[in-house]
């Protein structure tokens, strides 16, 4: 270390003190950690640990050599998610990634207020220092169980005024579009019950509590199977677009990598539709 031992003996000494503990038990000349003292030293290994990353990352100036904070929509997290995460992984074993679940304007937040590093989000409009990449388009539907009798032809406001009407509260994309087509198609008197999980919301669609505007890639297998419903529309809704954010001081060659690795898995999957 480079210095004598009544240095160190005195820089524990003031750590101590400036922590409000004894971080060794001492016995004559022996010494050992206390049990503070072991908490004290994996809180080192993490500080350590980070300082590093952060020279990594401002020498590389690539957030895929450290941690990378990544945002996602629901829709995003239910449908492709895992897929793009091990794909990433695949690629870039040393990376950590952060991930955030939730709505549109809490990533956009973070976004702005730097707490993440890139998005994967539906129609985020224009931001400020802020690239958008389109990706793909989810479609969106009246959604049911095979179990809701509803009839083959297509839905209106009067055949899905009979049932529980499911949405994501305001203010969501799902819930404007939805009003939005009932007030178009000649509807009155929309009441809707709401859930802030958009996974929660495929559930209760699934198992036949009500009917919802979802997209359609969230309940895909139900699909596969048969025991959702995608019902027609004489007016179908517009796709969902689904973009690809982060600030334009964090472009790099890392972050255009995970930009077509989202690309690719959305459309790979066959339940996002290519851009018009």
């Amino acid at each position: 270390m480079n210095v004598t031992q009544p240095t160190v003996s005195l820089r524990v000494r003031e750590l101590e003190d400036a922590l409000g503990t004894k971080l060794f038990e001492r016995d004559g000349r022996a010494a050992r950690l206390s049990a503070a003292g072991a908490v004290a030293v994996q809180y080192t290994d993490e500080i350590l640990r980070l300082l590093d990353e952060l020279e990594t990352r401002l020498r590389t100036g690539d957030p895929l050599h450290g941690t990378l904070r990544v945002g996602s929509s629901e829709t995003i997290a239910i449908a492709v998610l895992p897929k793009i995460v091990t794909l990433l992984g695949e690629r870039y074993p040393r990376l950590k990634v952060e991930l955030t679940v939730s709505n549109s304007f809490v990533l956009l937040e973070g976004l702005a207020h730097n707490r993440l590093d890139l998005a994967i989000l539906a129609d985020p409009g224009h931001l400020t220092g802020t690239h958008v990449e389109p990706l793909a388009l989810a479609p969106l539907a009246w959604m049911g169980s095979r179990s809701t009798s509803l009839p083959d032809a297509f839905v209106d406001p009067v055949s899905l005024s009979r049932f529980t009407i499911l949405c994501m509260p305001e203010p969501s994309p799902l819930h404007e579009m939805m009003v939005n087509w009932w007030e178009r198609e000649g509807g009155q008197g929309l009441r809707v019950s709401t859930c802030n999980s958009l996974a929660m919301l495929g559930r209760l669609v699934a198992a036949g509590v009500g009917v919802g505007v979802l997209p359609t890639c969230i309940l895909r297998n139900e699909i596969q199977r048969g025991s959702v419903v995608s019902y027609r529309q004489a007016t179908p809704f517009k796709p969902l677009q689904i973009c690809a954010a982060y600030r334009n001081a964090s472009m790099s060659e890392g972050i255009e990598a995970l930009v077509g690795i989202a690309r690719r898995v959305m459309l790979d999957s066959r339940y996002f539709a290519p851009l018009e």
